[in-house]
């Protein structure tokens, strides 16, 4: 099996809370360095290519990290990449009103970054899986100070309609069949499950999906009993719009 890594060296991330940078210094919050992230994963580059083995690096955003990713993987190093909705549809910049919704691990980085991560999936063969965040939070623990709220935001219910908008429509990153196999053939591939395919005698787990359906971003409607989201109000292009799972219709729009 792959080795899945959270990459962190938490003796140089140390108490930051948010990427070390600009806004951390004009706001007073601790900063978050991406060498804390970059360090393990050039770690992971080295262990996965001295024992020849598959690591898969999660929530990779950083403009280091996708170029250590395409240089490791043209001399054949089996290591590979995933990257969240948020990390390229927000920067660093939105923490600028403390809104705890923009606090996540690891942090909302620079638009550089943000440029590497589309590259990155466009062209670099650096990116192979899109990723969810997932991390519900009850609203009172959010109405503290940014640096005291936990870390994380709720993403199932904007994850595919950010992507399909941003990496689709808006910025022309992928096509529509790159960015389902990034759902489905890839993460089957690289964990080896059975899973990810239409095709006779396969499983009947399908979501259904209109790319050009517009919505509008509620939190207030939203299915989970949480609403730790920053991305109520916009406006995206694209929309899952039923869900079945071993044939049976679990949920529609």
């Amino acid at each position: 099996m792959p080795v899945l890594d959270h990459c962190q060296d938490y003796n140089l991330v140390g108490n930051g809370v948010v990427h070390e940078g600009y806004w951390s210094t004009l706001l007073g919050l601790p900063g978050w360095p991406a060498a804390g992230e970059e360090a393990i994963v050039m770690r992971n580059i080295l262990l996965a290519e001295l024992c020849d083995h598959q690591i898969i690096v999660s929530t990779s955003q950083l403009q280091a990290v996708c170029g250590c990713f395409v240089k490791a993987r043209a001399r054949g190093v089996k290591i590979s990449g995933e990257v969240c909705p948020h990390h390229i549809a927000l920067t660093d910049e939105t923490i600028q009103n403390f809104d705890t919704n923009y606090k996540v691990n690891p942090p909302l980085r620079s638009q550089n970054d943000v440029d590497a991560l589309l590259e990155g999936i466009r062209g670099w063969n650096a990116i192979d899986l899109v990723f969810r965040s997932r991390a519900a939070c009850q609203f009172r623990k959010r109405k503290v100070e940014f640096d005291a709220a936990p870390f994380g935001m709720i993403g199932l219910e904007t994850e595919l309609g950010l992507f399909l908008d941003l990496l689709v429509h808006k910025h022309r990153t992928i096509d529509i069949a790159r960015l389902i196999q990034m759902y489905t053939v890839e993460p089957s591939r690289l964990l080896k499950v059975d899973a990810g395919r239409l095709s006779i005698g396969a499983r009947a787990d399908v979501t259904l999906i209109d790319p050009g359906l517009e919505w509008t971003v509620r939190v207030d409607q939203f299915e989970s009993a949480s609403r730790n989201s920053p991305f109520d109000g916009w406006k995206l292009k694209g929309r899952a719009v039923r869900t079945i799972v071993g044939g049976k219709t679990v949920w529609k729009l």
